[in-house]
């Protein structure tokens, strides 16, 4: 039993799992990045999806150093499912042509709830040569280390 629960468990967690990000366009050299993350795999990678996805956009638009402003960060948890587990006997007994039979059982249901993080921040980009670069994440480095800083 503890064997069927736990690979219910452990399918609802994969199959609920997934992380998205968005990008806005706020300026020339300035974007907005939301991530939506759910599930044990992806609401622990938020961060190093958010800073992956700004040294792309970063690189992309031909900068070479970011910063980060208005970061806003949040963790919550979704309903993902119901993992329920039922079990019965029955008896039954014939007398002449009639039966008679009774029935006994009982069940449970467990809600699964799955993790989840969001991140919005405005990524500020500058070239390699600006002041604004001095300090700032070198994307190519970031980018290198898969977000992970």
């Amino acid at each position: 039993m503890k064997r069927i629960i736990m690979s219910a468990l452990l399918s609802a967690a994969l199959v609920s799992s997934c992380a998205t990000t968005s990008e806005m366009p706020l300026a020339q050299n300035m974007v907005r990045l939301d991530t939506n993350a759910s599930g044990l795999i992806f609401t622990s990678a938020a961060g190093a999806i958010t800073m992956k996805k700004a040294a792309e956009a970063t690189l992309r638009r031909g900068y070479t150093h970011f910063r980060l402003e208005q970061a806003q960060t949040a963790q919550g948890s979704r309903f993902v499912g119901m993992n329920t587990y039922g079990s019965g006997t029955a008896q039954a007994s014939v007398y002449g042509n009639t039966a008679y039979g009774s029935y006994s059982g009982s069940s449970f249901s467990t809600p699964m709830y799955a993790p989840t993080a969001q991140i919005g921040v405005t990524v500020v980009m500058f070239h390699a040569n600006e002041a604004g670069a001095r300090g700032a994440f070198d994307a190519a480095d970031v980018l290198a280390k898969k977000g992970k800083v």
